[in-house]
């Protein structure tokens, strides 16, 4: 199967300088129980709760994005199946967390009764893991590679 490059039939697309989109300001995570997930990801992991009350939580991580909890009326997490990763049915993670240490946190979550995979070292591309939330919401944790 080919997928067609859309820019090679927009030719005005290709004269944009500079990408209108910035950066990822903040995402959606569908939780089960609001309390019991903002009390998990802000003594975990050390966040601020910015707000919480019945329209969902906004916490905030270390530079500033934000990251909505927000609760699931039909159980779903946020994460899908492709067979484009690591293998057919492959349960895909969301999100991506880069860290200062990894190792302390590997080591936290696997304290704290999460599902924690092994702590994988991926030479120049630095360290990485994955793990689930108790909502079953599964993410990637990296930390860059030290410079020599």
């Amino acid at each position: 199967m080919t997928i067609d490059n859309p820019l090679n039939e927009a030719p005005k697309l290709q004269s944009l300088n500079k990408p209108l989109l910035k950066k990822v300001h903040c995402n959606y995570l569908p939780v089960r129980n609001l309390p019991l997930a903002v009390k998990w990801y802000s003594e975990l992991f050390g966040l601020t709760v910015r707000k919480c009350d019945d329209s969902g939580a906004i916490l905030i991580l270390g530079d500033g994005q934000w990251l909505f909890l927000l609760e699931t009326l039909d159980n779903r997490t946020a994460n899908f199946v492709t067979n484009q990763w690591e293998g057919e049915n492959y349960e895909m993670f969301s999100l991506t967390f880069e860290v200062e240490n990894i190792t302390e946190l590997h080591k936290r979550l696997r304290e704290n009764g999460a599902h924690v995979e092994p702590l994988v070292d991926h030479g120049s591309c630095g360290l990485q893991f994955k793990f689930k939330d108790p909502d079953g919401n599964k993410f990637n944790v990296w930390q860059d590679a030290p410079t020599s």
